[in-house]
């Protein structure tokens, strides 16, 4: 999909911004008007698989779930640069043969810093960016036997380093969608819209 829209980009570079006047203009003062300094980012996104829970693959449990689900905010201190946070959930419910049930939970946040190349692609409404930071995951494991009354309730805590490559597709100044891809505990790929602000 990031191909997909870098392609699309880089088609409509020609006229978009006149190329080869983009590249003839200094480097420092160079900005294809895709990010900058003020601007700030709210997107919300979806991710998949859902790496955060258990992945049970036997054939006798019954598995619904949902997430992750990702908020996420980012905003510019320089022209192709952008700090940013995101908080992110999920949740899975394994039932096995009507008599017991593993439920789990995981709730991550972290701060990321992300350069843009906006004085690398010529493009207005692609905004083709890499990030990394630091990020802090829980989840939480509940087991419940009905056959025999048995409970039991666990959690742990993880320190994850990110490191996302993504791209935004803009159908006007405040409206975009995009994908991302990378490691953070909880999906390898997010789809998603962005408003810009």
């Amino acid at each position: 999909m990031l191909t997909a829209a870098l392609m699309l980009g880089l088609a409509t570079s020609g006229s978009a911004q006149g190329g080869r006047s983009f590249y003839k203009t200094p480097y420092k003062s160079r900005n294809s008007g895709s990010f900058d300094r003020t601007s700030g980012l709210l997107t919300f996104s979806y991710g998949f698989p859902n790496r955060a829970v258990g992945d049970y693959g036997a054939w006798n449990y019954r598995r619904s779930g949902f997430g992750p689900l990702y908020v996420k905010y980012e905003h510019g201190i320089i022209d192709e640069v952008g700090i940013g946070g995101y908080i992110a959930g999920a949740a899975a419910r394994h039932r096995h043969h009507n008599h017991w049930t593993d439920r789990e939970t995981a709730i991550s946040m972290g701060a990321m810093g992300y350069y843009h190349f906006n004085k690398i692609i010529p493009v207005r409404q692609l905004d083709v960016y890499a990030g990394a930071g630091i990020g802090f995951r829980t989840i939480g494991y509940r087991y419940d036997d009905d056959y025999v009354g048995v409970e039991y309730d666990r959690s742990h805590f993880d320190v994850l380093p990110l490191v996302k490559v993504g791209a935004r597709f803009y159908f006007n100044r405040v409206f975009g969608v995009y994908g991302e891809g990378g490691y953070d505990g909880m999906s390898d790929v997010n789809l998603g819209i962005t408003f810009r602000f």
